[in-house]
């Protein structure tokens, strides 16, 4: 008589042999026998996950674990379908358990190393790039995992560590395209565009036509002002299925002067399945705005409905947007901004227009206008930033200013803007684009060395592209940087108010700023209240009659300072005591923040940050120290920018 080990045995063989539906039919009658077998309900699970089951798989691994839990494959396997089932936290939570029970499970840290990189959060990289290195120092023979290594690397920004794992790629299996075009994409960041299309040529001289690369090719060619050939490479990347290409490929024909050829790309790619919709949505509006078709503008996008998606609505708040751009350019604030202020969202494009509006409304009940002069000179040496507004919002648009300027200033070039939320905020006079020059992609690092001293082959007339950050604050800059961000007289009605409401209630105003928002789906680090009111516990009896303010986006958080009386923007409304300025709620609570006494920020907010740069009357900054799970002083002007 065969014994259940036995047969065990002979259903793993069916199950290697691909004879899914007898190994699964063995592995059924082991358990009529042994109803209570892990090892069988395990691979039984595999079984039927092999048969297009999964949640039936899910099913039977889970009772294996119920009975021993202490079996690490099975904890893999269970992680590696709820990944296939897109349940990535739950896939995280297995891989994790099974390299408890087994730690030197090399699968189990590649498997899970692969869905930290692919949840993508800011934290997400970090700790993928330990556990890669983990997998290679139990498997130093592991070429994909160098590979996978260079890839979140990049990602982090180490960008001369990324190129380093793929060229050890390279050194073991030259044929690897992947690494051939990864490289590529790392040259590109590193300001080397003729490396990168070196890289991409070879990577399609491997596997031909490989619409991805060919798509990073053509971003390699626009970076390197060839936009006749990179108009080349996105087509083909999109007749290679890579609908992304089809707005970059407007894009190009746009700066090329083709516009009918651009026109006629951009409502294709609205259209697409899988394409970069709010991308064209956005390039489509720039378009029929510079030919003065705001009517058709309006008309389109207040019809047009995307065919690929579940809901009618899909995309309406982009082209909402679209059509506020339009009465925008027309000088209709009131229009513009009357559309979107019931609207909330996070885009970035959906920021400017709304918050540009809703200045231009102010200005204009008062019977004036936004304006803004032209370059005098073009000829002079001069830079540009056309796409200023483009990514992220008020913080990182004014972060990504200030690197432009600091270079513009420190090699003697004109600095020209578009409209953007910060050139009409902030007291600038800087100049509008006058076009014609050559665009630079990917140049974050390049600007910043340069900025900071770290090499000197400065480009002049040149249009840097977005996006861009300042990596480092340094105190050498804080005077000049102050001397330029200060709000335009005008808008101080608006926002001093907030400030002298505070200071009636109290002498010292402790300001805080607590994200939640877009930091809660995109995984960034989370600001716990306990730990402000822990610090504020001690804090609190050392000060002279303080008053607390909170700006978040989150006004649940609120009640968790109760005990210190704190006051919110709408507080001090419902009080009377100040004005909201509509649709610009978040320029008050950025004046208390940059005007406040006492200055807490937010992990990783961009926002508090840059108040604490510009605060000139803080005697305390303090942030999150999330690791310890407490708050800590720190000096905004001697440290590297933790932003998003």
């Amino acid at each position: 008589m065969t014994t259940v080990a036995e047969a065990l045995q002979i259903a793993v063989g069916y199950y290697r042999a691909d004879r899914f539906d007898e190994a699964r039919a063995l592995y059924l009658r082991i358990l009529e026998v042994d109803s209570r077998n892990p090892q069988a309900m395990h691979l039984l699970g595999l079984a039927e996950r092999r048969l297009g089951r999964p949640d039936k798989a899910l099913e039977m691994i889970r009772n294996a674990l119920d009975i021993l839990p202490g079996m690490a494959d099975a904890c893999y396997n269970l992680g590696s379908i709820l990944a296939e089932l897109g349940r990535i936290d739950e896939a995280v939570a297995a891989h994790r358990r099974a390299l408890v029970l087994a730690p030197d499970l090399e699968d189990a840290y590649n498997a899970l190393a692969a869905l930290l990189c692919g949840r993508g959060g800011p934290r997400d990289w970090g700790l993928a790039i330990l556990t890669f290195r983990r997998v290679l120092r139990l498997n130093p023979n592991r070429i994909t995992a160098y590979h996978d290594l260079g890839i979140a690397l990049r990602q982090t920004g180490a960008l001369e560590e990324a190129q380093t794992s793929q060229r050890l790629v390279l050194s073991l299996q030259p044929d690897f395209g992947g690494a051939c075009a990864n490289l590529g994409n790392i040259r590109i960041e590193m300001g080397d565009p003729d490396g990168a299309m070196a890289c991409f040529r070879r990577s399609l001289l491997l596997e031909p036509e490989q619409g991805g690369v060919l798509y990073n090719q053509g971003n390699a060619q626009h970076a390197a002002g060839l936009a006749e050939a990179a108009v080349q490479s996105y087509a083909r990347a999109a007749r290679a299925g890579i609908t992304l290409a089809l707005p970059r490929l407007g894009h190009a024909l746009m700066e090329l002067g083709r516009l009918a050829e651009a026109e006629q790309v951009l409502r294709a790619a609205l259209f697409s399945p899988d394409g970069d919709v709010p991308g064209a949505i956005d390039l489509l509006s720039t378009l029929l705005i510079r030919q003065g078709r705001l009517e058709e503008s309006r008309r389109f996008f207040a019809e047009y409905r995307y065919p690929h998606a579940a809901s009618p609505d899909a995309f309406r708040i982009d082209c909402l947007t679209a059509i506020a751009e339009s009465w925008v350019a027309a000088g209709d604030w009131e229009r513009a901004a009357a559309l979107l202020d019931e609207v909330q969202w996070h885009g970035s494009r959906f920021f400017t227009v709304k918050s540009i509006a809703c200045l231009g409304r102010t200005l204009a009940r008062q019977g004036r206008r936004l304006e803004r002069r032209e370059n005098p000179d073009p000829s002079q040496p001069r830079i540009c930033s056309s796409t200023l507004a483009t990514h992220g919002r008020f913080a990182h648009n004014v972060l990504e200013y200030v690197l432009l300027r600091l270079y513009a200033e420190k090699f003697g070039y004109r600095l020209e803007t578009p409209d953007w939320v910060g050139g009409c905020y902030f007291d600038l006079d800087d100049p509008k684009p006058s076009g014609g020059l050559k665009p630079l992609s990917y140049g974050r690092h390049m600007l910043n060395d340069l900025v900071a001293g770290r090499r000197d082959d400065p480009r002049p007339d040149v249009d840097i592209l977005s996006p861009l950050f300042l990596f480092e604050h340094r105190e050498e800059w804080r005077e000049r940087v102050q001397s330029w961000l200060r709000p335009r007289p005008e808008w101080l009605p608006h926002v001093d108010p907030v400030v002298q409401a505070l200071r009636r209630r109290g002498n010292t105003v402790v300001a805080l700023h607590i994200r939640r928002g877009d930091f809660v789906w995109f995984r960034y680090t989370i600001t716990e209240t306990s730990w402000y009111v822990d610090w504020l516990k001690e804090l609190w009896p050392t000060l002279d009659r303080p008053v607390l303010y909170i700006a978040t986006d989150d006004p649940a958080t609120i009640g968790d300072f109760a005990e210190f009386a704190p006051v919110s923007l709408d507080d001090l409304a419902k009080d009377g005591a100040v004005e909201p300025w509509k649709g610009l709620e978040f320029l008050q609570d950025f004046h208390v923040l940059m005007s406040a006494d006492v200055l807490g920020v937010s992990a990783q907010s961009g926002y508090s940050q840059l108040a604490a740069l510009l605060n000139r009357n803080a005697r305390l900054f303090v942030e999150p120290d999330a690791a310890a799970g407490r708050i800590r002083s720190y000096s905004p002007w001697t440290s590297s920018s933790g932003t998003p």
